[in-house]
């Protein structure tokens, strides 16, 4: 594929994924990346497909969907991680879609896809923890609060990485989410209120503005109840 022909599809693809708001935009992100011409040998387009796929994944409505999305991601992701191992974006989103497969996958698909989820996390984290606003150490955090001990949950160990995680991006609305969620878990009420009225007093970012929405709702949703309790 010519270079500035991938140029021009690549961009193309961020410009519609930065406008998520409306899946159709990422949907056509995906028919350009699919249709890049040598696509599957193409790093840049492979890690693409995976972040693209992802967001469809979790808009998707039943759970055979997301399967079937986060299916697809994971491999083009895996694929990435192939073309160019040394680089974050490949593991970051091929363990994201691993972890999102696993809550729709039955055992022992869904047990493989915690443990290789975790195992890409971790290897994100090692090159490149800041990368998307500390996802590697957002998304790792989130999968120790919600497995099972025996798969390698432990909240201790995910406080301490969401405590990193708003370290390197203190305003990140989905950091600050998850981390009130496992507090709530925890039983640490005030410590969740908290982190629940930084989501809603955080200025909006540009580059997160659909999550930015979406997390505030939430936030507020889950702040009424912490403060009638």
């Amino acid at each position: 594929m010519p270079t500035e022909d991938l140029l021009s599809a690549v961009s193309r693809a961020d410009e519609l994924y930065n406008h998520r708001g409306r899946p159709e935009a990422v949907r056509e992100s995906v028919m350009i990346l699919s249709g890049a011409r040598g696509g599957a040998k193409l790093y840049e387009v492979q890690w693409r497909l995976s972040r693209a796929m992802f967001f469809l994944g979790q808009q998707a409505e039943t759970a055979a969907e997301k399967l079937q999305l986060h299916g697809s991601a994971s491999d083009a992701g895996a694929l990435a991680v192939t073309l160019n191992p040394a680089r974050v974006e490949g593991h970051f989103w091929m363990g994201v879609n691993l972890a999102l497969y696993a809550e729709s996958a039955r055992p022992p698909r869904g047990i493989r896809a915690i443990l290789r989820a975790r195992s890409e996390l971790k290897r994100a984290v090692e090159i490149a923890e800041s990368y998307h606003d500390a996802g590697p150490l957002r998304v790792l955090a989130r999968l120790e609060h919600k497995a099972p001990r025996i798969l390698g949950g432990s909240r201790k160990r995910s406080r301490v990485r969401f405590d990193r995680a708003l370290t390197l991006a203190p305003g990140n609305s989905v950091t600050l989410l998850y981390a009130a969620e496992l507090a709530l878990d925890e039983g640490d009420q005030e410590r969740a209120a908290g982190l629940l009225e930084r989501v809603i007093a955080s200025p909006p970012d540009p580059e997160w503005e659909f999550e930015n929405a979406r997390d505030r709702e939430t936030a507020r949703a889950l702040l009424s109840v912490v403060r009638s309790q």
